[in-house]
């Protein structure tokens, strides 16, 4: 609805535009209301309006690492740069709305390394959305040492009560992404959270399941965490 000196003029039903998700991605509800009061303030017709936000979708195409959805696969796959403790609440709170439709929600996260006090919040944050859990490392360390940031991811949920054995802790994005989506199986979720957004929408596109009985690549793997090494379990 557009409200202008008293007047209200129906527009269109949020569920009407594409990047909305049927209406249930509340902040581009938001970001829709604000194109919304910028094109009618500078005198944009409404039927351009509305075509425009009805034709506009989260489309990689259209928005690269920004909601982009992929079904291809048997399986949901979500790519979104959610990389601080708000982008992740605000991706969550979809995929709240959006888990009774879906058997199991696997997520890989991640943070840049000058996040300060985010990096356990982002951790703990994490544990309300995802049935599991890929922390992996972010390139842009900024200072810290290779595995601190996933040590410090993994802290945090630990923190908040999140079992081990359902956490995984990967430094490679492309790795932990190959990890999540080798996992998934018909009815899942996936959420991606990229830093190299076309490489990692492109390791999407390429996927190719393996038949395979374990996960030996996960299981056998040493990674490098800050205070020594560990092997993954």
């Amino acid at each position: 609805m557009i409200h202008d000196d008293g007047d209200s003029i129906h527009l269109m039903r949020a569920a009407e535009i594409p990047a909305t998700l049927d209406g249930l991605a509340e902040f581009n509800v938001q970001n829709a209301l604000g194109a919304v009061a910028m094109a009618y303030a500078q005198g944009i017709p409404m039927n351009v309006i509305r075509m425009a936000l009805s034709t506009f979708s989260t489309s990689f195409e259209q928005s690269p690492g920004r909601l982009n959805v992929f079904d291809g696969h048997g399986f949901r796959i979500i790519l979104d740069y959610a990389h601080n403790p708000a982008g992740l609440q605000a991706l969550g709170d979809l995929i709240l709305k959006m888990r009774p439709r879906h058997r199991r929600v696997i997520g890989m996260i991640n943070i840049p390394g000058d996040r300060r006090d985010d990096m356990r919040e982002m951790g703990a944050l994490a544990t309300r959305y995802f049935d599991e859990i890929i922390f992996r490392e972010d390139p842009a360390r900024r200072g810290r040492k290779r595995g601190e940031i996933v040590a410090l991811l993994a802290e945090g949920a630990l923190a908040a009560g999140y079992p081990e054995d359902r956490i995984t802790r990967i430094l490679e994005e492309d790795q932990a992404a190959d990890l999540c989506l080798r996992r998934a199986q018909p009815g899942d979720l996936i959420v991606l959270t990229p830093t190299d957004v076309e490489a990692m929408w492109q390791q999407v596109l390429d996927f190719r399941a393996v038949p395979s009985t374990s996960f030996d690549v996960e299981v056998d793997r040493t990674e490098e965490v800050a205070g020594g090494w560990r092997r993954s379990a």
